[in-house]
Formats: C-alpha cells, sequence, structure tokens
C-alpha cells in the first residue's frame, strides 16, 4: 500500500478513541455479532475501504481492501490524490486485547513494518480503526447488512479531497434543548426593554456555562451540536466568545453540517467588530443607543457578492433591503 506519510519512526503515538461520557472512556457496548462480518468505509457515497473479518473458535482471519495510493491527512480524517488501483492485503495476525480487536497487515513496501490497527465497537453495527502510531483521526466504519461485499470504488477525482463521516454521531439532546431556550429568548427581540436585554444577556451567560461543560466533558459529537454550540457563544460579550463561536463554526461545517456555513461568517464578522475592525460579510445589524441602526464598521469590497453567497449571506442590495425592513420593523414595534 503505497501511501504519502510520515516515517513510522517519527510520527507520535496512536490518538485512543473511547466512547467518552462525562469525560471518561466507557466500554463499547455488547455486540452479538462481535466483529466478524464486512465492514465499509465510505467517503460520501463510495466505499473507501471494505474489511473483512471471520472468526473461527476465538481465531479471525480477513482481508482489508482500499485503494493502492492516496494522501492522508493530517489528524482529521480526509483523503486526497486517491488512486483507481485497489489492492487487497490478507491481516497477518489479529486478536482481542482488552476492549478492541488488534490487527496487523504486512506493507510490501516494508517488510519489517507491518501496519497496525485497533478495531473498537462503538455500537452493535458501527466501529471506528485507529491506525496505530500514525497521528491521524480514527476512521469510521459501518457494518454492511448486504449478502455481496461491496467494491471498493475506482472512480476518485484526484483534485478531489474527501472526508470520512462518523455516521453515527447523534446530536446531544441537552444541547439541543440550550439552543431552542437561546432562540426562544429572541423571538422579540426587535421590541425588547433595556431591562429584558440585561436578562437575557444573564439568561445568555449560564446559557454558554452549560456549553461550556458539555464542551469539556466532550459531549458534542455531531455537526448539529457543534453549529449550536456557535450559536451560543455567538450571543457573548466578548471577542473571545465570538472566536470560540467561529471555531465550534468551523468544526460543524467540517462534520459535514453546510448550514453552518452563516453562522461561520456572522461569528467573524461580530469578533472584528468586537474589536473594532470592520466586518467584512455584512452579517450583523446593530443599533447603538438612541442613534438608528447600522452595519457600521463595515468593509463592503473586500468580499464579493459571489462569496457572500456561497456563504449563504446575502449579497449587498438584499442586506440594504433587509436593513431597512429591520428599522421599520423596530420602528413600528417602539411606536406602540
Amino acid at each position: 500500500m503505497k501511501i504519502r506519510r510520515l516515517p513510522k519512526s517519527i510520527v507520535m503515538c496512536a490518538l485512543c478513541l473511547c466512547g467518552i461520557v462525562a469525560g471518561s472512556c466507557a466500554s463499547p457496548p455488547p455486540s452479538p455479532q462481535g466483529y466478524q462480518g464486512t465492514w465499509v468505509m465510505k467517503l460520501g457515497e463510495r466505499a473507501f475501504m471494505v474489511l473483512k473479518i471471520e472468526e473461527k473458535r476465538g481465531a479471525f482471519t480477513g482481508t482489508i481492501s482500499m485503494p493502492a495510493t492516496f494522501d492522508l491527512g493530517s489528524g482529521k480524517v480526509v483523503f486526497s490524490r486517491i488512486g483507481t488501483e485497489v489492492t487487497q492485503r490478507p491481516l497477518a495476525k489479529a486478536f482481542v486485547q482488552e476492549t478492541h480487536l488488534h490487527f496487523a497487515v504486512d506493507d510490501p513496501k516494508a517488510p519489517k513494518e507491518p501496519d497496525e490497527f485497533d478495531m473498537t465497537i462503538t455500537s452493535p453495527d458501527h466501529a471506528s480503526i485507529q491506525w496505530v502510531g500514525v497521528p491521524v483521526g480514527a476512521w469510521p466504519f459501518v457494518r454492511s447488512q448486504g449478502a455481496g461485499v461491496p467494491a471498493v470504488a475506482t472512480d476518485w477525482d484526484p483534485r478531489r479531497t474527501y472526508a470520512a463521516r462518523n455516521e453515527n454521531a447523534e446530536s446531544n439532546p441537552f444541547m439541543r434543548a440550550i439552543f431552542d431556550e437561546d432562540q426562544q429568548a429572541r423571538k422579540d427581540q426587535l421590541t425588547m426593554s433595556p431591562a429584558q436585554w440585561e436578562a437575557l444577556t444573564r439568561e445568555d451567560a449560564a446559557r454558554q456555562q452549560r456549553t461550556r461543560a458539555l464542551l469539556a466533558s466532550e459531549q458534542l459529537h455531531s455537526g448539529e451540536d457543534f453549529r449550536q454550540a456557535a450559536f451560543i457563544f455567538q450571543h457573548g460579550t466578548t471577542p473571545e466568545d465570538f472566536l470560540l463561536a467561529h471555531t465550534l463554526a468551523m468544526v460543524a461545517v467540517s462534520k459535514g453540517d453546510d448550514t453552518a456555513v452563516w453562522i461561520g461568517a456572522a461569528t467573524l464578522d461580530r469578533y472584528l467588530q468586537s474589536i473594532d475592525r470592520p466586518q467584512v460579510y455584512g452579517t450583523q445589524f446593530r443599533n447603538e443607543s438612541s442613534e438608528p441602526g447600522t452595519q457600521e464598521p463595515y468593509n463592503r469590497t473586500l468580499i464579493s457578492d459571489s462569496l457572500r453567497l456561497e456563504l449563504g449571506v446575502p449579497p449587498l442590495d438584499a442586506q440594504q433591503k433587509q436593513f431597512t425592513a429591520l428599522q421599520e420593523k423596530a420602528a413600528a414595534g417602539k411606536s406602540k
């Protein structure tokens, strides 16, 4: 398997992957089928790796099929420059080691350095596989339910970078509840009094504290989780809050939540304005005491409308109409 990566002699130790509950590693859930079966890792809709495992009286055998060449991303589970040739190699050894199946595959290019992997069952039909000694994220695999063996795809675009998605990542109901509270509290924000805004700020701080606890205990997993957390810190009060919100939005996008691109733009705009720099997308509409609402400071020339549209941000003329409508709605609310 020709894979361009760091030499094994200088890579860091393998990253452990555990089911984290309240900050501690939990044992994998029991699986009536165990490790045996056909396991598939997909990049989008294409099969990228196929692992077949058979068990007879406690002894494991099998094969792993994958493209013969590809580039590994560092840290994140991404692959690029994927070749069209497929290689299939037998498992040189495989045995249960504590809470995972450890197996090795001989590398023809380095006979004395086999590629070694740890496979952890995360649910009856989901598993993660960590390449031991290589500082990359664990690979998500799903047990194939069909009778046939899926074929590794050969129609990869060598110019593209592909990301693996964890299909077993479930959104956290506590994060969703915090987000729903945040949105409900803002339904009448255009007509809120100063006292109501002060109360909302205190409530926001409490929601941020709860979200920080979820982050600290690694309880956020899905793109939806991180997108909702980004909104919570977008409603913070400091540049650090807004920068954290922007980071969370980036994580959400990386996990496949394309709807998070807008909050990614909005958090950067709010961070820029919080450090007395002009916003660049035009997502921020604000009122300063008795002064009329404004988008300023706003650098309208750095980002083109075509780039704004890529991020779900309206073009300049639509922003102006939106701003005018917001001012009219706010004025109507104050006149009641």
